[in-house]
């Protein structure tokens, strides 16, 4: 299924595809934002939006249940296991700071490409005929490529979607 995601931090186009059995691929392009590593921290920059992709192997381990149970399964609405990778670009111009740096005028923090890897467990529900709710939890690990340096994070996030391609299963 094709469908447009507005989460608390991001905006994407995903498709989701049947692997094998309850195996699927959710993968994405969006804008989000970017992050940096100092100091051995992870730093979000929510001001520093920049282009990602992405892409996620889940394990829908409630699906069959809930099918058995007769419980809705429209959109593969199931929990989940999930193993992510993404990509974010540098920030494009005119981002790069993030509220610290905002208000106080300083822009010294350098933002760059950067890969994060998380494992994470999640529910995605369907909320009527084409909309999404899905939420996650889990931990990650980001690779600063500017900074040449990494730190684990928490990865969670709140994300309503619009489903506009269906499979006609």
């Amino acid at each position: 299924m094709g469908k447009v995601s507005l989460g608390l931090t991001l905006l994407s186009v995903d498709y989701q595809t049947p692997i094998q059995g309850s195996w699927i691929l959710d993968s994405k392009f969006g804008t989000g934002p970017s992050a940096t590593i100092e100091n051995g921290k992870y730093l979000p920059a929510y001001l520093a939006q920049s282009l990602f992709l992405s892409s996620e192997a889940r394990y829908l381990y409630s699906f069959t249940k809930r099918q058995e149970l007769g419980r809705d399964i429209a959109l593969n609405s199931a929990s989940y296991f999930g193993i992510k990778a993404r990509y974010n670009f540098k920030p494009y111009p005119g981002a790069g700071r993030d509220l610290d740096s905002f208000f106080s005028r300083r822009d010294d923090r350098k933002y760059s490409n950067t890969l994060s890897l998380a494992g994470v467990w999640g529910l995605q529900r369907n909320l009527d005929s084409n909309f999404l709710f899905n939420i996650y939890i889990g931990p990650g690990y980001m690779i600063d490529f500017n900074n040449k340096s990494s730190s684990f994070y928490p990865d969670l996030g709140l994300v309503f979607s619009y489903v506009f391609i269906k499979s006609k299963k």
